[in-house]
């Protein structure tokens, strides 16, 4: 129920804050007062269809803080005015990961055209699901 709660609260924070749409993403659980783990997402670098995200000690998360960075990612999808996200890792790739911005909800979309998959195929995420999942407007 605490996972819950906190949940809750990290998304209606995230959901408030939603400012990112022409400046760099930036996300610290710390400082939005999630005590359950301490993570920070920070964009480091923005193409018209991709983002690449630096989030240290992504390779050790809990299942609790992959759910809420998916609202993150959402978070992110939404200020860039996207429809769909879809994430690209490994397990061995670290703690940079590339968010990719789909117009559609097909691996054959443009977005993904030039991207190196790392030997994956990503699933992409309506924004749609997730703004419910996680309590977005």
């Amino acid at each position: 129920m605490k996972s819950l709660l906190t949940l809750f609260l990290f998304t209606v924070i995230l959901s408030a804050t939603n400012t990112y749409a022409d400046s760099d993403f930036s996300v610290s659980s710390k400082n939005r007062g999630i005590a359950d783990f301490d993570f920070t997402v920070t964009e480091i670098e923005r193409s018209g269809s991709y983002s690449t995200l630096s989030e240290p000690k992504f390779q050790t998360r809990s299942a609790f803080a992959s759910r809420s960075m998916m609202c993150v990612y959402t978070e992110l999808a939404i200020a860039r005015g996207f429809d769909y996200w879809s994430s690209i890792y490994t397990d061995n790739s670290g703690d940079n990961l590339i968010i990719v911005f789909p117009k559609t909800s097909s691996i054959s979309d443009p977005a993904f055209s030039n991207m190196d998959l790392l030997g994956t195929e990503p699933s992409i995420f309506p924004v749609s699901t997730f703004k419910h999942f996680c309590g977005l407007k």
